[in-house]
């Protein structure tokens, strides 16, 4: 596709399958003409409507989707973009994957970043679309205020858009109309440009848009206060993001607050699957078994969410049920993350090891389906597994489920938290059985499992140390090697805040829960950062405070209060929800930061070093299990002290392989055919590439 027609889009089309079902007995009566162009259409606040539905919908590449197809398109729509893999909270099981690579990341190998370059542009038409059609028409509203609200919407989806443009790409175009031929010489905008853009949009939007949604999933007043304040920080404008903030948190826009209360459609329920118990905090990710959800605002009761990315339920086999994104079954912990190879090797149930020592397998405890339930017909017995515990229960024939009947149906190639991510942001040693004991709701057990139970009631980590001991007993019997593959993937938790914790279809595959785009605990994180550019520590901590008493962790104190510190609470309250690439881009080679960044960062350059960078090589994921030889041939460099600082549980001595990310990649090559395409004006590409 070039970069002429990514331009091109129309909202005419989404609007054909729309008129007739939201015509009036009046219009219905009336004589129409049928041709679908600009001026037989957007005529009535009705059709306007409609075409800021079209920003929402879902559709392919080739039909022109909107944020839907973005979020839960082809694989997902590559939604995990912006979720910042190979970064400092998560990485691939492989150690030459694409991300956990980045030196790979050239302009012509950049698929995904396709995907949202043309994507968002298509989304860009379809608002210039409605901007200029109302400002041209003249069109009867049903109140006064209508005009604006929609204006206002529209012009709050092109900020986002360009938001996420500045966070990706830095340099494009900043287009104010709708086009409706080809253009080839589009003039580029750098990323300051484009925030100022953006800012000017959210602007707009929070002066007009209602305080309620327009529809269940749209945005209102406060999504628009949330990004303004996101976009100011950018600028530097640090009183204005604690302004826009605090018309959030203070509810000048809304009733919009921090769910505090037990709310929603699993609301009577005290205890997970697992028996740990549970508060509001589980509840904004739950779902019931016939698709009522929690996450749209004034759904369920819930006050929290400022804007979800919606989906069809229900629909997995055609893209919807929310995560088409087939990774994310991994790095989420969909079900299980554990590499069955590394625990099924030895098939025999008990094994008599070289000592005389007879050991648990963990294939007879793991392989089979919770009592009473006959998902084969085949009894663990008739393979030879003689334990009291399991012996009488139906071994599984294909994927592996746990003491529930939970399964899983991908491993191989996916996702996996970084060991800061899953340990040290808790304050606990890595590995240990301190996870037990996290007074952080969000860290424990019902939020991030990192614990998981077989039929028989044993954890995996139990089991774990079973296996490294039988391993270490045992080095000459190769079926019992631990491989190095098997200490990166086998330990993987469970993420319930974006994973079901049961699937009443049957099916994996299937997802009942939307993915915020944006809730209110990221408002109180955006106002603590921008209280820290002012150097008030203490305004920033009571705001992160805030987020801290409803989890029941200890509180922080403005003696603690750095932008590492504020990076890794928006890594414990959002993990899996925030734009995590958005977010360390605007921290990264920005002259608008100030000392509360560059007291951390110093040097802030596309060459030399930045947040994003230095972020990612302390916390990225570190592959110590695979040879030297192997990560030189992956571009990556070695930090022989093992130790880095700030990180628990590093050990000093032992080699550490560090991320092949460079400088320059805090933002992403433009697409070679981007370029190629504007052949009218030139269209420098970002440096390093």
């Amino acid at each position: 596709m070039k970069f002429n027609k990514i331009l091109l889009s129309f909202a005419v089309g989404a609007l054909a399958l729309g008129i007739a079902g939201c015509q009036s007995d009046n219009d219905f009566l009336e004589e129409h003409s049928y041709s679908l162009n600009g001026k037989t259409l957007y005529n009535t606040q009705n059709e306007i409507e409609m075409a800021l539905n079209a920003c929402y919908q879902s559709g392919t590449a080739s039909t022109n989707g909107g944020i839907q197809y973005l979020f839960y398109g082809p694989n997902g729509g590559h939604n995990y973009m912006l979720h910042g893999p190979g970064l400092d909270q998560f990485g691939s099981t492989s150690a030459n994957n694409f991300w956990n690579n980045p030196a790979s990341f050239g302009a012509t190998n950049n698929g995904n970043g396709r995907h949202w370059f043309d994507g968002l542009y298509n989304i860009i038409n379809y608002a210039n679309t409605v901007i200029d059609m109302i400002n041209e028409r003249k069109i009867t509203y049903t109140t006064d205020t209508k005009k604006n609200e929609l204006l206002g919407e529209a012009r709050f989806i092109r900020g986002w858009c360009y938001r996420c443009l500045a966070g990706f790409f830095g340099r494009v175009p900043l287009l104010e109309h709708h086009t409706t031929q080809i253009e080839t010489g589009y003039k580029v905008s750098e990323r300051q440009q484009v925030w100022e853009f953006a800012q000017k949009d959210f602007t707009f939007a929070a002066e007009n848009m209602p305080t309620s949604p327009r529809e269940i999933g749209c945005p209102s007043r406060a999504t628009a206060d949330h990004y303004l304040a996101e976009v100011d920080l950018a600028l530097g404008d640090f009183d204005g993001a604690i302004a826009a903030a605090s018309r959030v948190i203070n509810k000048t826009d809304g009733d919009y607050q921090l769910m505090t209360n037990r709310f929603g459609v699993r609301a009577s329920e005290t205890k997970d699957r697992y028996g740990h118990p549970v508060n509001a905090y589980w509840d904004l990710f739950r779902a019931d078994a016939n698709g009522n959800t929690n996450q749209d605002y004034g759904v369920n009761g819930n006050k929290e969410a400022l804007w979800t990315a919606q989906f069809n339920y229900g629909t997995y086999s055609t893209g919807g049920s929310g995560m088409a994104w087939w990774r994310v079954r991994g790095y989420n912990g969909w079900e299980s993350q554990w590499n069955p190879n590394a625990l099924t090797r030895d098939n025999a149930g008990t094994k008599t090891l070289s000592n005389g020592s007879k050991v648990y397998t963990w294939t007879a405890d793991g392989a089979c389906y919770p009592a009473g339930v006959k998902g084969s017909n085949r009894l663990a017995s008739q393979d030879g597994i003689t334990d009291p515990a399991v012996a009488s229960r139906y071994r599984m024939t294909t994927t592996p489920k746990d003491s529930l009947g939970g399964g899983y149906s991908y491993v191989g190639g996916m996702w996996m938290l970084s060991e800061h991510t899953l340990w040290d942001i808790w304050g606990i040693p890595r590995g240990s059985d301190e996870y037990k004991n996290i007074r952080d709701f969000r860290g424990s057990e019902a939020m991030m499992q990192r614990n998981w139970y077989g039929p028989g009631g044993k954890g995996i980590r139990d089991l774990y140390r079973v296996i490294l001991q039988r391993h270490k007993d045992n080095p000459n019997e190769p079926n019992l090697e631990v491989l190095g593959s098997d200490t990166l993937t086998v330990l993987q938790p469970r993420l319930w805040k974006l994973s079901e914790d049961r699937h009443s279809h049957g099916n994996t595959q299937e997802y009942a829960n939307e993915l915020y785009l944006a809730r209110v605990a990221e408002t109180y994180l955006l106002r603590a950062e921008a209280y820290l550019a002012k150097g008030d520590a203490q305004k920033a901590a009571d705001d992160i405070n805030v987020l801290r008493d409803r989890v029941g962790a200890p509180h922080c104190s403005a003696a603690d209060m750095d932008i590492d510190y504020i990076l890794d609470e928006r890594t414990r309250e959002l993990l899996g929800e925030e734009h995590r690439l958005i977010t360390l881009n605007r921290l990264s080679c920005n002259p608008n930061c100030g000392t509360y960044v560059t007291s951390k960062y110093p040097t802030q350059d596309a060459t030399t070093s930045n947040t994003l960078y230095e972020r990612t090589r302390k916390y990225s994921i570190s592959y110590t299990n695979i040879t030297a030889e192997q990560n030189a041939s992956y571009g990556r460099t070695i930090d022989n002290s093992g130790h880095v600082e700030g990180q628990v549980g590093s050990t000093p001595g032992v080699p550490r392989y560090v991320s092949g990310i460079k400088p320059w990649m805090y933002q992403y090559p433009i697409p070679t055919q981007v370029i190629d395409s504007n052949t009218g004006a030139e269209y420098p590409q970002n440096p390093g590439y």
